[in-house]
């Protein structure tokens, strides 16, 4: 039924195709052809045509929207989320924009869904084998490698990790493939990211072959080619094994611990401790919830989206605990969108997965989060587009706080 649901959602976005806009100037030969191939329903061989349109020409928004209904056509979910949201970011009120909001909008994914091609669910064992120890062979960008098919059956109930207190990022030790690395444990990243350079200094095996695709980070507008492989990850007591992580060209901030990873438990931060706990979803007992405060939130793909109060406006935005920058960080389109005055604010610049950008950092006068309400606040802008703003740490300071997945809240306790 799943399935079905998204092939008519995907065939209604086929069928407005003729809404779009067809100027010259984006009327590249291979954009021509992927688009025939589309209408066709042609989608291995549209998606290859149209990658190629979005790398000869990246401001083509209508091009990478196409390549992201390929993509959601293929069952590659994970990938075509990944440029519907790249086209929000990067082409805000375009008729691109406007479709992708709607194709978003009407997933409903869980944290962390994956293309079934990079997240395949647990081997049946057949005669004779084991089923922790069976293969499975899939393409990484057009190549094939054999690997043990993730099973979720041996997580723990509880867990605890610990991250680096006096750090305002929430820095954990991870294991790839046994190999330590430092990971900022972020509920804005749809899973684990990390570099290739970073993968080189911990001594790991490149992913090889073409990119699964290209991605953007929050820091600029900057696109840049990612990989999608395969790695033991353990965290804590958590060991996921042949588990997916997206692999950048190159990564300039830290690697990113996400969503996809913790998907399976219900989690609190407690930044006196110095910890995160964890629960796996349908354990024994519950969390003592007195005198805390409750907030809704809604799933936007992978991503956390919580209504905030700006200066008594009501606005969406992604609730990431990897944003330490300030209490909120968001586009210019957001500022001129809360009607916000910029003119008593200094230039910053801000690094992220793509490199390094610049904005402005002023004060508003009131944020609200639920009954969490700060007065005097730091806020900052980008030059350009987050899709959508990002709460930070520095709103929920001196809380300890609780993601429950399945009643869709967060419990903030006062610490």
């Amino acid at each position: 039924m799943k399935r079905l649901q998204t092939k008519l959602l995907v065939f209604l976005v086929l069928a407005s195709f003729s809404d779009l806009s067809w100027s010259p100037a984006i009327a590249a030969e291979e954009y021509k052809q992927g688009v025939k191939l589309l209408g066709e329903k042609r989608f291995d061989e549209a998606a290859k045509v149209l990658k190629k349109a979005v790398s000869a020409e990246p401001a083509n928004s209508n091009a990478l929207y196409y390549l992201a209904v390929c993509q959601h056509y293929q069952g590659k979910t994970a990938d075509a989320l990944v440029n519907y949201q790249l086209i929000l970011k990067k082409f805000p009120g375009t008729d691109a924009a406007k479709r992708a909001s709607q194709v978003v909008g009407g997933m409903h994914l869980n944290p962390g869904t994956t293309d079934a091609q990079w997240y395949p669910k647990p081997a049946k064992a057949s005669s004779g084998t084991n089923a922790q120890n069976s293969v499975r062979t899939y393409g990484v960008g057009g190549s094939s490698s054999a690997v043990r098919s993730y099973s979720s059956s041996s997580l723990p109930e509880q867990s605890t990790i610990f991250f680096e207190k006096d750090d305002a990022q929430l820095k954990v030790d991870v294991y790839i493939n046994n190999r330590p690395v430092k990971m900022t444990f972020d509920t804005g990243a749809t899973g684990i990211v990390v570099g290739k350079n970073q993968l080189q200094e911990m001594g790991i095996r490149l992913p090889e072959g073409e990119p699964t695709g290209q991605s953007g980070g929050s820091s600029n507008a900057s696109l840049q080619s990612y990989w999608m492989m395969p790695a033991d990850v353990k965290v804590g007591t958590i060991l996921r094994q042949n588990f997916p992580i997206k692999v950048l060209a190159y990564n300039a901030a830290p690697p990113l611990l996400g969503q996809s990873f913790i998907q399976d438990f219900e989690y609190s931060i407690d930044r006196n401790a110095g910890a995160i706990r964890l629960k796996k979803k349908g354990a024994g007992g519950s969390r003592s919830t007195s005198g805390g405060y409750t907030v809704p939130f809604s799933w936007e793909g992978p991503k956390m989206v919580v209504t905030v109060e700006v200066n008594g406006r009501a606005y969406p935005m992604y609730f990431d605990t990897g944003n330490s920058a300030s209490a909120i960080s968001m586009g210019m389109n957001d500022v001129k969108a809360l009607n916000l005055s910029t003119e008593e604010s200094e230039a910053v610049s801000h690094s992220g997965v793509t490199g390094s950008g610049s904005g402005l950092r002023f004060k508003v006068n009131r944020v609200k989060l639920g009954p969490i309400e700060k007065y005097n606040c730091y806020v900052t802008a980008s030059y350009g587009s987050l899709g959508r703003p990002l709460v930070g740490q520095e709103l929920y300071e001196g809380y300890e706080y609780t993601v429950d997945n399945d009643q869709r809240v967060i419990r903030f306790i006062r610490r």
